[in-house]
């Protein structure tokens, strides 16, 4: 709620699980967990051993929320395709969106994030990865800086729009490269992790390891702990201020936790 999102499920319209129809409103919003499971009593087995949180709206796009706290991130395996199949399925009932391969992932500290990094690569099981189930999947902290990070990805395209003002267009990859980032300036490939995407960063990480090349990664001053943990003397690190790119978007910052 501090960045702008309506969660209070007796505000919010209830989902429906019988047609296609524009229930989900305009404005960005969270729908609790028990709010999606009610919509088909057939379909609670398919989120009820998950972490799954709630489902993120906005601008016609929906994302899974997951909440790990201060734990490492377990996930279910087979539990998270069907979780995400179910809230698919809800998206497109009530939002009119077909495809949801994006996450957001709460967690108290960058420290939990990389722990969960970790651990995610010594997984057997490479296709039950949360990179395999999710595209993408945005760490968000439990902080201001976090609040912050959710109220920007509430904006359409705003880290499109940030990358157009940063790169001329025959700088920008378009996610047409060999491999994951997002320009190359003078033979250096660069990075945005800006949105806080953990899945791009093992596909990027990956591609290093490769030999893809001189690198950069763009990034908040508040992540570049996290990633030097992560890719270690692999790459360099660019910071922007996040008030630069609210600002580069129109973006207003919030007085947050007002009273």
């Amino acid at each position: 709620m501090s960045a702008g999102l309506e969660s209070r499920p007796y505000v919010l319209p209830k989902l429906q699980g019988e047609c296609i129809s524009k229930t989900v409103p305009e404005f960005p919003c969270l729908y609790l967990a028990r709010e999606l499971k009610r919509v088909d009593e057939l379909g609670t087995n398919k989120t009820q051993f998950t972490r799954l949180v709630g489902a993120f709206f906005s601008d016609r796009e929906c994302r899974a929320v997951y909440n790990t706290r201060n734990a490492v991130m377990k996930w279910s395996g087979m539990g998270e395709f069907k979780a995400r199949q179910s809230i698919t399925d809800i998206a497109r009932l009530n939002a009119g969106i077909s495809r949801v391969d994006s996450a957001i992932l709460f967690a108290k500290s960058y420290d939990t994030a990389l722990q969960t990094l970790l651990e995610s690569d010594r997984s057997r099981r490479m296709e039950f990865r949360f990179d395999a189930v999710y595209r993408h999947i945005h760490v968000v902290t439990m902080d201001e800086n976090g609040v912050r990070l959710l109220q920007l990805l509430s904006v359409p395209d705003w880290n499109e729009q940030l990358l157009d003002l940063l790169f001329d267009p025959e700088q920008r990859s378009y996610n047409k490269g060999q491999f994951e980032y997002d320009a190359c300036i003078d033979g250096v490939y660069i990075l945005s992790h800006l949105d806080g995407d953990i899945a791009r960063l093992i596909r990027f990480r990956d591609a290093l390891r490769m030999g893809a090349g001189p690198s950069e990664v763009l990034c908040f001053p508040f992540q570049v702990e996290f990633l030097q943990e992560f890719l270690g003397q692999a790459t360099q690190f660019k910071t922007i201020d996040m008030s630069a790119v609210e600002e580069a978007i129109g973006q207003e910052r919030r007085k947050l936790f007002d009273g």
